[in-house]
């Protein structure tokens, strides 16, 4: 391995290019994420949330007392 001598100012700029790179890159893995959660998204399933989501918006919103009584209202979306 050889060691290479730089000026101090050049290996500043360094640092900073490879903050500025790491930031932008985490910024497109989020929005990666973002759309390929979104895209396995079903559309029925979405259909569902929207309409749960426009309900609780008109403060209609469900209690329930057990798992079931909620599975059974969601099935019947």
């Amino acid at each position: 391995m050889e060691t290479v001598t730089i000026p101090k100012k050049e290996y500043q700029n360094l640092i900073k290019r490879q903050e500025k790179v790491e930031i932008e890159l985490d910024t497109v893995k989020k929005i990666l994420r973002y759309e390929v959660d979104e895209k396995q998204i079903k559309p029925a399933v979405l259909k569902r949330w929207e309409k749960i989501s426009r309900d609780l918006d008109k403060d209609n919103g469900h209690s329930f007392y057990s798992l079931k009584d909620m599975k059974e209202w969601l099935q019947n979306l």
